[in-house]
């Protein structure tokens, strides 16, 4: 019985070792990796252009009185922006400076008789935080930051057309806004955006109005502005920063 047993053992290690012979001369396959799709990455500085439509209120008001007229400049205008972003996960935070050139114009009768009020824009410039959250190309942001504007009020005699008086002013306001960037290539990416701007109200000197030449306007002027623009980004990096906790 014990031989039995014996050689029973000894068969089995036997063809257990020629197993593993085999396994060993046996070529191993390779598991694929996963591979993970990049994610874009809008940390960087970049530089673009804008083109949109803006239209708004200067309403003047005159002083003694409290008579009223209000012109709605309205009109294109078009421009440049640089700016850098910073993503840390999927928050991409940022600052902005644009400056445009704008084409914005109205015109109303003057409270009494014979004279047209003219309000016009000519130059737009911003300079803005942006705070927004990216989910891969798709940047969704909101903004806010100082204004700078170049406002001219005219009037005219409506019958000759001649200049009656005259006010420019180079105003700081605010704006507000929000927008929607996306990434169209790896360096480019197109965006629409809304900003609101206010000027707050400045008084023209004596002369400046249609009722009396010793009377003062107050002019209290906002814009409200839609453009669509084009950004190139230059990449500071192959990811985003990311947090960790």
């Amino acid at each position: 019985m014990r031989r039995i047993v014996f050689a029973a053992v000894a068969a089995i290690a036997v063809s257990t070792g020629a197993a593993q012979a085999a396994d060993l001369g046996a070529a191993r396959v390779a598991v694929p990796a996963a591979i993970a799709a990049p994610v874009f990455n809008w940390t960087g500085f970049y530089l673009g252009a804008h083109v949109g439509y803006g239209t708004g209120t200067a309403n003047w008001t005159y002083l003694p009185g409290g008579a009223t007229v209000s012109p709605r400049p309205a009109g294109i205008f078009g421009g440049g922006q640089i700016g850098y972003n910073w993503q840390i996960n999927q928050a991409v935070l940022g600052l902005e400076a644009d400056v445009s050139a704008a084409g914005f114009r109205s015109s109303r009768a003057c409270p009494g008789a014979g004279f047209t009020c003219e309000s016009r824009t000519d130059f737009l410039a911003t300079f803005r935080a942006r705070a927004g959250f990216a989910v891969d190309r798709a940047l969704i942001y909101a903004t806010g930051g100082l204004a700078v504007g170049s406002l001219k009020n005219r009037t005219f005699d409506t019958a000759t057309g001649a200049l009656f008086g005259t006010f420019n002013q180079t105003r700081v306001g605010f704006a507000i806004g929000a927008g929607l960037e996306y990434a169209v290539a790896q360096n480019w990416t197109v965006k629409a955006e809304y900003l609101y701007v206010n000027f707050g109200a400045g008084t023209q000197a004596p002369g400046a109005t249609a009722l009396s030449r010793t009377s003062d306007v107050r002019i209290r002027t906002d814009v409200h502005t839609v453009k669509i623009g084009l950004n190139y980004l230059f990449a500071t990096g192959p990811s985003a920063v990311v947090a960790r906790y």
